[in-house]
C-alpha cells in the first residue's frame, strides 16, 4: 500500500472508530449526567484539572519523538520504555506528596481519596506510552482503534454499575482507572513486544532534546486549557464548576476523537515527507479540509443547537450548561483549524520554534480566560474563545514563517468553508430552534435545516463543489476504494 493510500486508510480508520468512540462517551454522558450531581463531575474537575499535568511529564514529548524519528532501534526503543515508566513512576508518587496541598488549594476534604487513587492513571500511561507509539509510527491503526473502543466499553460500563450502585464521584474514578488497565493489556498484546532490561551505551539524547521542547509546549498549552477549572473550582466552586466541566467535556469529546487521533495519522506520514516540501504542503493542504469540513462544522452547528442539545442529552436540571456550552463551541472551531499548525511544527522537527511561540501567547491566553471570571462560567467560557481565536490567527502566520509553507494559503482553505459552511450552517439551526417545538423535535428540525443548507451551498458555489469533490474521493480512499483518476503516489489525499 503505497503512503497516501495508508494515509487515506489510516484517517477512515481513525475517523470512524473515533465517531463510535464519541458515540459510547456521549452515552457515557448522558446516563451519567442523569445518575450523578453536578458536585460529583466538579469534584473530578477540580483533581483532573490539576494532576492532568503528570500526563505530560509521564510522556515528555517522547512518544512523538519516537514517532517522528527516521530511525529508532531496538535498544533505543528499550530505553525509551523505561524512560516513560520512570517518569510515570514519578508523576504518580509526587501526586501522593501534594494531595494534602491540592485539597487544600480548594478546600475539598473529600479530594484526598480521588486524587490518590486517580495518580495510578499516570503509572499505567507510562508503561503504556511506548507500545502505543510503536503502533503509531508502524501506522497500525487498526490496533490502535481496537484498544481504544474496547477500553471505553469496559471503562463506561464499571461508571455506570458504580453510579447505579450508588457510589457517586467512585463511579468517575473507577471509569479512568479501567481505561487505563485495558489499554495497557491490549497495546502490550498487539505489539508483541517487551523490552529488556534498560541498555547502557544508547543515548537517547536527540528523542529528549526533541520531547523537551514539546513538553515545554504542552505544559504550556495544559495550563492555558485547564486554568478555567482551576479558577472556577477556586473562587466558585464545585456545583459551579460541575456545570462548566460538562460543557467543557462535551465540547472535547469530539475535538479529542478528532484531533488527537488525526495527529496520529498525519504525523508519521509528514514526518516522512519533511525534507519533500512539495509533497509535504499538497498532504496538509488536503488533511485541513479534513479537520475544516468536518470537525469546524460540527462545532458550529452544535453551537446553534446547544439549547435543545443539552436538554435532550442530560435533562432540565442541566439547562444552564447551554449557553455555556454555546461559547465555548464558537471557540472550539478555531482549535480544530489551527491543528495544522501543530502537526507542521512536530513534522517538520520545529519544536523549538514552537516553543518560543507558545511562550509568549499562552501567557496572554491564559491572562484573557481570568479575565472572564467576575462573570462566571459564560465569563471564563467567552475568555476561552477569544483566547483560542487569536491564538489560530498567530500560530498560522508563525508556522509559515519557521517553516516555510504558505501558511496564507491554509488560512484561506480554512477561511472559506468557515465562512461560506460552517458558521452560517449554525445559524441556520440556531434559527430552527426558535420555532415552537419540543427539543428533540427542535434538535431534529435544526440538523436537517443544517444539513440541507450545506448541501445548497455545495451545490451552487462551485470552490465548496470542489471542496466536496475532494472530500467525497478521500472518503473512499479511506475505505480503500481509490477514487477513478487518482494516483496513490501523489495524492496523499485526493485532490
Amino acid at each position: 500500500m503505497s503512503l497516501g493510500d495508508q494515509a487515506a486508510r489510516g484517517s477512515g480508520i481513525v475517523l470512524s472508530t473515533q465517531a463510535l468512540r464519541a458515540i459510547l462517551q456521549f452515552g457515557s454522558m448522558v446516563v451519567l449526567a442523569r445518575l450523578l450531581d453536578p458536585e460529583d463531575f466538579g469534584l473530578v474537575a477540580m483533581v483532573t484539572a490539576v494532576i492532568g499535568l503528570a500526563d505530560l511529564v509521564r510522556d515528555f514529548g517522547l512518544s512523538s519523538a519516537a514517532i517522528q524519528a527516521k530511525n529508532l532501534t531496538g535498544d533505543e526503543r528499550t530505553n525509551l520504555f523505561w524512560a516513560n515508566l520512570g517518569f510515570g513512576a514519578g508523576s504518580t508518587a509526587l501526586i501522593i506528596v501534594c494531595a494534602p496541598l491540592i485539597q487544600h488549594m480548594y478546600g475539598q476534604p473529600a479530594l484526598v481519596p480521588v486524587i490518590i487513587s486517580l495518580s495510578w492513571v499516570f503509572l499505567l500511561g507510562g508503561a503504556n506510552t511506548q507500545f502505543r507509539a510503536d503502533l503509531t509510527r508502524s501506522m497500525r491503526y487498526g490496533k490502535i482503534a481496537l484498544a481504544d473502543v474496547v477500553s471505553q466499553v469496559c471503562g463506561i460500563t464499571l461508571a455506570v454499575t458504580f453510579a447505579l450502585l450508588g457510589f457517586g464521584v467512585w463511579a468517575l474514578v473507577a471509569q479512568q482507572l479501567t481505561v487505563a488497565v485495558v489499554v495497557l493489556i491490549i497495546n502490550i498484546a498487539s505489539t508483541r513486544w517487551l523490552p529488556g532490561l534498560p541498555k547502557r551505551g544508547v543515548s537517547l539524547r536527540r528523542f529528549f532534546s526533541f520531547g523537551s521542547h514539546l513538553f515545554a509546549t504542552q505544559t504550556l498549552t495544559y495550563v492555558t486549557m485547564n486554568i478555567d477549572n482551576v479558577v472556577l473550582g477556586v473562587f466558585s466552586g464545585a456545583y459551579a464548576l460541575g456545570l462548566y466541566s460538562r460543557a467543557y467535556q462535551l465540547l472535547m469529546t469530539p475535538l479529542n476523537q478528532i484531533n488527537a487521533p488525526m495527529t496520529g495519522v498525519a504525523l508519521p506520514v509528514l514526518s516522512r515527507l519533511q525534507d519533500d516540501d512539495e509533497r509535504f504542503a499538497h498532504y496538509l493542504t488536503q488533511a485541513q479540509f479534513v479537520a475544516t469540513y468536518v470537525t469546524a462544522s460540527v462545532f458550529a452547528v452544535a453551537a446553534g443547537l446547544s439549547e435543545p442539545l443539552i436538554l435532550v442529552l442530560f435533562g432540565q436540571q442541566w439547562a444552564a450548561v447551554g449557553p455555556i456550552f454555546a461559547v465555548l463551541a464558537v471557540g472550539g472551531i478555531f482549535r480544530a483549524i489551527q491543528q495544522v499548525a501543530y502537526w507542521t511544527y512536530l513534522a517538520k522537527g520545529r519544536t523549538a520554534a514552537q516553543l518560543r511561540m507558545i511562550a509568549v501567547t499562552r501567557p496572554i491566553m491564559i491572562l484573557i480566560i481570568i479575565a472572564g471570571v467576575p462573570w462566571g462560567p459564560i465569563g471564563v467560557a467567552a475568555g476561552h474563545s477569544i483566547a483560542y481565536f487569536l491564538f489560530w490567527l498567530v500560530s498560522m502566520w508563525h508556522v509559515g514563517r519557521v517553516t516555510g509553507i504558505d501558511s496564507g494559503r491554509l488560512m484561506g482553505n480554512a477561511i472559506r468553508p468557515v465562512l461560506l459552511v460552517c458558521i452560517p450552517a449554525g445559524l441556520v439551526a440556531f434559527a430552527l430552534t426558535l420555532l415552537p417545538f419540543p427539543p428533540f423535535a427542535e434538535l431534529t428540525v435544526g440538523l436537517v435545516g443544517a444539513a440541507g443548507y450545506a448541501a445548497l451551498v455545495a451545490l451552487l458555489v462551485p470552490s465548496v463543489r470542489r471542496d466536496a469533490r475532494v472530500l467525497l474521493r478521500y472518503a473512499k480512499r479511506a475505505v480503500n476504494r481509490p477514487a477513478k483518476g487518482s494516483n496513490p503516489d501523489t495524492d496523499g489525499y485526493p485532490t
